[in-house]
């Protein structure tokens, strides 16, 4: 029998002080088997859903590049819980970005139109523009949620550029072990990255360099690898 939001949230909720508090003493595990079991449970509910949209994205991609890059994930359980201690307001059974899928578009216009076909076909709830109002990461991309068999799955539509840059973050916060994805990390790396991802927006979007571009940048390279020296 499918558990209840109810049960599901109440698990979300038990997982989150046991990873929150980690003095465990005096404190009676018995129900803990019981909600990783319901995790496990309602994170699979999502593959089925994912799927059925990530066929769907394959196909209006398909319309408006020659290229078809298209990826989709389940959020591994440790992620999940992660995010519920760092968000404390967040109830389990309302996670949007459990099952998420991404296209990564040759140019600007090809994740416009892809967008635009998405709006189209099917129920957009959710809406994030990164790209005009990145994260303080400097992370840029567009989100959107959309529901399939009434489970919520995100959307990713990144250019190529973007995507390079996402993927130069978690090169760099695997090898030094950073948790940049939590826009999280010493300084001077977090200051690069940020004034790369505009050096590559510019470019992609055919936008003027500001006037102070290079003096930044050069500044937050030699930042960077006077870290990389200092931890190597």
């Amino acid at each position: 029998m499918a558990r209840s939001k109810g049960e599901i949230n109440r698990a979300g909720g038990l997982l989150r002080g046991w990873h929150a508090d980690t003095d465990l003493g005096g404190k009676d595990l018995s129900d803990l088997d019981d909600a990783y079991r319901a995790l496990a449970e309602f994170r699979a509910g999502f593959s089925y859903p994912l799927t059925k949209v990530a066929m769907g994205l394959r196909s209006m991609v398909s319309c408006e590049s020659d290229s078809v890059r298209v990826g989709q994930r389940l959020k591994r359980e440790p992620q999940i819980i992660n995010k519920l201690v760092r968000q404390p307001g967040m109830l389990l059974a309302r996670m949007e970005d459990i099952g998420g899928c991404r296209a990564v578009l040759p140019s600007p216009a090809a994740m416009t139109g892809v967008e635009n076909r998405i709006r189209k076909r099917w129920e957009v709830l959710r809406y994030r523009d990164y790209v005009e109002d990145p994260k303080a990461s400097g992370y840029r991309a567009v989100h959107l949620v959309t529901e399939r068999d009434g489970k919520r799955i995100e959307v990713q539509l990144r250019t190529e550029g973007q995507q390079d840059w996402a993927d130069a973050v978690e090169s760099f916060a695997a090898r030094y072990k950073l948790p940049l994805k939590d826009e999280s990390g010493p300084d001077p790396v977090l200051e690069f990255f940020r004034i790369a991802g505009e050096g590559i927006y510019c470019d992609e979007y055919l936008l003027p360099l500001p006037d102070d571009f290079g003096s930044r940048y050069r500044e937050a390279e030699r930042a960077v690898e006077d870290w990389i020296q200092s931890v190597d």
